[in-house]
């Protein structure tokens, strides 16, 4: 699981984020925001598509590619987070998200994370996929 958190730790890690629309899969570019106490963070506005999808269906898969061409899934059924202190660190982490939100008690400003879900890494290497369960 280290190597997981290790693909996810670059700041600013970008990647992509698949939700469900309709039954159907819907994909766009996505931040991932960090990992604490075993659970993965991330964020968007309430008033996004993105937040409907998530509260409609709480299943997503993330990916990113590393600039050694190994590939990082992540995936499972999310929970919003209310408490301050985890929206506090997005915006220390990402200072650009002042500029979005103003503050991190914005009501528009909402976090989620995954705390039990699927990871794979995996290339185009002869290298084998490792899969793990958290």
């Amino acid at each position: 699981m280290q190597d997981v958190i290790e693909m996810l730790s670059a700041v600013p890690c970008f990647g992509s984020l698949a939700t469900v629309d309709n039954g159907r899969p819907r994909v766009r570019p996505f931040a991932f925001m960090f990992v604490q106490d075993g659970r993965f963070y991330f964020c968007t506005s309430s008033t996004k598509e993105v937040y409907r999808q998530l509260t409609e269906c709480p299943f997503i898969e993330f990916t990113r590619t590393g600039e050694d061409m190994r590939w990082l899934r992540i995936s499972g059924e999310i929970r919003f987070e209310e408490d301050i202190r985890y929206k506090e660190k997005c915006f220390e982490l990402y200072p650009m998200l002042k500029d979005i939100y103003q503050t991190p008690n914005n009501p528009l400003f909402s976090i989620f994370y995954l705390e039990h879900g699927k990871a794979s890494i995996d290339s185009m290497t002869a290298s084998p996929r490792k899969t793990f369960e958290f």
